[in-house]
């Protein structure tokens, strides 16, 4: 489950990091966008719609702070759906840290509020991981330092406060409680 939705939340993040970069120190950022796909979520095929609102600010430091929602609504080739959300705050704490000899690049960045949330579409809560946790995470450094993150190599969680079951098992709380939904005629 990790690694078919959280690294699209990732990505998303990214995107409006990477939209970002050409803003001057200090500006703020406000996108909506939504797209929709196909995809497999648990060994399930079916299609997800995304829609999200982004607040990005450069803090001028290296820095940034990011605030929005993110909704992705699953539905599978069966009809059945469920829906992943997250909310709230994000800040990356440090500037980037290159270690070219390494070829790495190191981030970190706290997030507060809905970590993620997973539940049937219009129905009950499955799983939410809510509170503040900080992930230290390792890129592959693409050579350039105006756009330095390549493929993530690590993450490690530190400073976590509230219940996070689906960051602790690797997303697989998630998988856990939807299939047997999923399979339910």
């Amino acid at each position: 489950m990790r690694r078919k939705l959280l690294p699209l939340a990732i990505a998303t993040v990214l995107a409006c990091v990477t939209a970002a970069t050409g803003l001057a120190a200090g500006s703020t950022q406000v996108e909506h966008f939504s797209f929709t796909h196909p995809t497999n979520v648990c060994g399930f095929s079916g299609t997800v719609a995304v829609r999200s609102t982004s607040v990005f600010r450069d803090t001028g430091d290296g820095t940034f702070f990011a605030s929005g929602t993110w909704f992705a609504v699953f539905t599978a080739d069966n009809g059945k759906s469920s829906t992943l959300s997250l909310a709230g705050p994000s800040k990356q704490t440090s500037p980037a840290v290159i270690d070219e000899q390494a070829g790495t690049v190191t981030t970190m960045t706290t997030y507060g509020g809905l970590f993620v949330k997973f539940s049937i579409t219009r129905g009950p809560t499955l799983t939410r991981d809510a509170g503040t946790v900080t992930l230290v995470d390792v890129w592959k450094y693409t050579g350039d330092p105006n756009n330095p993150l390549g493929d993530l190599v690590s993450e490690t969680l530190s400073g976590l406060h509230g219940p996070h079951p689906d960051l602790l098992s690797d997303f697989s709380v998630s998988c856990d409680v939807l299939v047997p939904y999923l399979q339910d005629p």
